[in-house]
Order: C-alpha cells, then sequence, then structure tokens
C-alpha cells in the first residue's frame, strides 16, 4: 500500500511515485527536444541521488517511480531540492521558447511513498500505460517518452532494468503482466492526480 501525502520527506532507501502536471493542465512539453532535454537534465540533477524504475511524460504531466539511494543522508544535498533545481530549469527553458510567464507546473510536485512489491509491479504498469489511457498513443510501445520503450528497446541508463524485471520474474512476466486485462481493475484504483 502507498502512504499518501502532498508534502512527505524523501528518505533513503524507500521508494516513491512522483509526478505532477502543467499549472492549469497546460503543456510542459511541446516538442521532443523539450522532453529529452528535461530527460537529460533529469539526469544531471538526481542520478546521484536516486535510482529511477520507470517513467512516463506525457504533453502537460510527468510520473517516475524512484528508490532514493541508501548513501544520501542528512547533510547531503537534499533529493527534494534537486527535483526543485529540475522543475525551475525546465519551467525557464519552456517559459522562454514559448514567451510565457509565471508557473509552468502545479506549486508542489506530487510524491507517494510505496510501501510492498505488488505495489510496485501495479504502478510500474500504470505508468507505463499513461499515453494509452490519456489517448497519445494506442500501443504504449511506440511511445517515444516512457520507458517501456526502453525496457522493449533496452536501450535507457536512466532505468534500472535488471531490478524492475526481478519485481516480475523476468522478461516474459513483465510483458505477461503488461498485457494481462485482469489488473485493470487495480490499475483504475491506484492513485493518479494526472
Amino acid at each position: 500500500m502507498p502512504v499518501k501525502a502532498l508534502i512527505i520527506p524523501l528518505e533513503p532507501g524507500k521508494y516513491y511515485h512522483v509526478y505532477n502536471r502543467g499549472n492549469n493542465k497546460e503543456k510542459l512539453f511541446y516538442n521532443s527536444g523539450d522532453y529529452y532535454i528535461f530527460l537529460s537534465k533529469y539526469r544531471q540533477y538526481l542520478d546521484p541521488y536516486i535510482k529511477t524504475y520507470s517513467f512516463c511524460l506525457l504533453p502537460n504531466h510527468f510520473h517516475f517511480l524512484i528508490r532514493i539511494n541508501d548513501n544520501i543522508n542528512e547533510n547531503d544535498v537534499r533529493v527534494s531540492n534537486q527535483f526543485r533545481k529540475l522543475f525551475i530549469c525546465h519551467a525557464r527553458r519552456i517559459n522562454t521558447i514559448q514567451g510565457r510567464k509565471g508557473c509552468l507546473l502545479t506549486r508542489n510536485y506530487r510524491r507517494v511513498e510505496i510501501l510492498d512489491e505488488r505495489y510496485l509491479q501495479n504502478l510500474v504498469r500504470y505508468i507505463h500505460f499513461n499515453p494509452v489511457k490519456h489517448g497519445y498513443n494506442s500501443n504504449l510501445s511506440h511511445y517515444p517518452y516512457s520507458s517501456f520503450h526502453d525496457f522493449t528497446a533496452n536501450s535507457n541508463p536512466l532505468i534500472d532494468r535488471t531490478e524492475v524485471l526481478q519485481w516480475f520474474g523476468g522478461w516474459e512476466k513483465f510483458m505477461e503482466y503488461h498485457w494481462s486485462l485482469e489488473k485493470d481493475k487495480e490499475l483504475s484504483g491506484m492513485l493518479s492526480d494526472d
């Protein structure tokens, strides 16, 4: 089960679903370059502090499943501050390019602590199915701004592919779980603010 809160501390060794949306549901990403630059900045600001297990970037919101590294302690730079830097960097870039002013993202990004492996599995699938759920693509394999695309291509060093596949019992069960229609009821009850 998840622990739900708007502002909860991001603690070492714990898993979190991190997500946010554009202010007033406005766009966060306008073209393919916006997605790739955001992911590049994500790596720059957060790779030293977290492991990423799945993600999906959509035009007006995003999802990440992360785990805070064990070696992060009170004296280290806070992970939440790194997220803040990422979001400020992205907002400045988009505001400049799009000629807009003001907040790009809703004020506080959401984070939900994940406490069990079953929820981790469901969350991976939920994140991967977001492009289909919101009508951006009818086949999650073809959506380029999601870690599912990276799992199938085995190409993205951003995600910890090996650990995720272990949660499912290997590649075949990972794929079977993603295509299983009986999981849809479980997914529909999951936390979503998108």
